[in-house]
């Protein structure tokens, strides 16, 4: 059996991320961090801690497993440690609309999830996978995808087990607020995509459900190393 946690579950990638996890009969253990109690946490497998995301340094947890110690059904609980986590998934994210201003930005995209990934090379062996997006680039003129390319270079330092970068395009889908941009964005994109061009083939939409699907489809895998899931990539899933 296997323990997970997760961080931006409350997110419209992370919400359908959840049901694949919930579902997965072979996942004991759901650990969702956030900064405040979430819809999941009255579910069956799921432990809910709420936690600073500005810090992870006081972030302990005490995976529990159920251990089978005579010949009928009787179940004892173990404690073990989050060594025992197997994997990890980062569904943060934001923008600078909603966040207030570009400081608060970079914040949750970067110095969030670099926590997190911190908290996760420290502690367990687990694999993470984390939500960049298609350009990420540390020198580039764009503050988002400057941040993203940042937040990709922090993460590679980390001596993870295995890192898993996403990087879709335009995101469409159900979402708790309505996004202008991407709602102008979406035909424009859909159409280019359509030619026989590599490069413009990328820039198809991804349906969040596919991004979602993507990172639980990877994460059955069991690989070491640094991985970089394209937008091409997502869209087979």
């Amino acid at each position: 059996m296997k323990n997970v946690i997760i961080v931006g579950a409350t997110g419209a990638t992370g919400k359908q991320l959840m049901q694949q996890l919930l579902n997965d009969v072979t996942i004991e253990n759901i650990y969702v961090v956030h900064y405040r109690p979430t819809q999941f946490k009255h579910l069956d497998k799921v432990t809910e801690i709420i936690n600073d995301l500005a810090n992870f340094d006081d972030l302990a947890i005490a995976v529990h497993s159920t251990v089978d110690t005579t010949m009928n059904t009787t179940m004892n609980s173990a404690m073990n440690s989050a060594a025992e986590i197997d994997c990890a998934y980062c569904c943060l994210g934001t923008t600078r609309k909603k966040a207030g201003s570009l400081a608060a930005f970079r914040q949750v995209d970067k110095d969030y999830i670099v926590n997190f990934g911190t908290w996760v090379a420290t502690h367990t062996k687990a694999q993470l996978h984390v939500i960049s997006a298609v350009g990420a680039n540390a020198k580039s003129a764009s503050s988002y995808l400057q941040t993203k390319g940042e937040t990709e270079q922090l993460l590679r330092q980390l001596p993870l087990s295995a890192l898993y970068l996403y990087q879709p395009t335009l995101l469409h889908g159900k979402r708790d607020e309505f996004r202008l941009i991407e709602a102008i964005a979406y035909y424009p994109l859909a159409i280019i995509s359509l030619l026989p061009f590599t490069l413009l083939k990328q820039q198809k939409p991804i349906a969040i459900e596919q991004l979602a699907n993507a990172m639980y489809q990877l994460s059955q895998q069991v690989t070491s190393g640094h991985h970089v899931i394209s937008s091409l990539e997502i869209q087979q899933y």
